[in-house]
């Protein structure tokens, strides 16, 4: 769900999703998103601890958050409170982020693919810690955190998943250490600039190195879940029910255990009928059961 709506309106499609009986719902993390710079746009956080309030069973998300604005620190205290406000419904999704309108909001010069792969590392680590330990001191290349009382209980990392975005192969290391899913988009000829799609043979050839990324580390794949953030915008998954079972079965077959597709919007980008939603919650998702 595009944080894109003022609350008023956004609220009903939170708890509709969570009536529909659907297993998690996300929002983008970003001060400013692609397709809408310069329109409504507002915070991932606050939005989440909206949804937590009036939700009872959907589990939440952002989808992703970056370095690009974020440092572990502040960030760690926010995420302790929305699993706290949603008695421990919240999923962290994280990625490395790319250019775009967030790369240079900070006033820092863009950061090369290089340094962006190891901030991402850095982040997840110091994240991961800062979770998991009543205190953290941490020196890295790119951040720090002294005597950090984040979690004193030190238990939040156990409540807490980590979802993953990853396709290159450091960051599929980072997914095989610290992730409890792992998440593609599919790929993008220019991320953050051009629209990212995925096709069943991509996502397979992703799956088999994220496998391979895990035995590296010494870690089972099957513990491991995989997620298809969905949107294309040829083909996309809610032009339908058929299209949307179809595309279930298709990347099902191609190793992903979960797929998110855009919530409808009566405007681009993602321009759908929320009365499709509606039908696969009562013709595809009683199929497909707990998996």
């Amino acid at each position: 769900m595009l944080p894109a709506a003022s609350w008023s309106e956004a609220r009903h499609s939170w708890q509709l999703a969570d009536e529909l009986g659907f297993a998690h719902a996300w929002t983008y993390d970003h001060i400013a998103w692609r397709d809408l710079v310069g329109r409504t746009w507002f915070s991932s956080v606050p939005t989440l601890a909206a949804a937590a309030a009036v939700t009872r069973r959907i589990r939440l998300g952002t989808l992703v958050s970056s370095p690009n604005f974020r440092h572990p620190v502040p960030f760690a205290k926010e995420i302790i409170t929305l699993s706290d406000i949603s008695d421990g419904r919240f999923i962290l999704g994280v990625g490395a982020g790319a250019g775009g309108a967030d790369a240079e909001v900070l006033g820092a010069a863009a950061w090369s693919s290089a340094e962006r792969s190891r901030r991402f590392a850095e982040f997840v680590d110091l994240t991961d810690r800062l979770l998991s330990s009543p205190v953290t001191d941490f020196t890295g290349e790119y951040y720090r955190a002294r005597r950090a009382h984040v979690e004193p209980s030190g238990r939040a990392r156990s409540r807490i998943p980590f979802a993953i975005g990853a396709s290159g192969p450091r960051g599929m290391r980072v997914a095989a250490r610290h992730g409890d899913i792992w998440v593609t988009n599919g790929t993008s000829s220019a991320p953050g600039l051009i629209a990212p799609a995925a096709s069943p043979e991509l996502v397979r050839e992703q799956v088999a190195r994220l496998q391979d990324a895990c035995e590296a580390v010494g870690r089972d794949p099957a513990g491991l879940r995989t997620l298809l953030l969905n949107v294309n915008r040829t083909d996309p998954p809610l032009a339908s029910v058929e299209a949307f079972a179809d595309a279930v079965g298709r990347y099902g077959e191609a190793g992903i255990t979960d797929m998110v597709v855009p919530f409808p919007r009566r405007e681009p980008p993602f321009v759908g009928d929320p009365a499709v939603l509606e039908r696969i919650a009562g013709e595809v998702l009683p199929a497909l059961g707990d998996r």
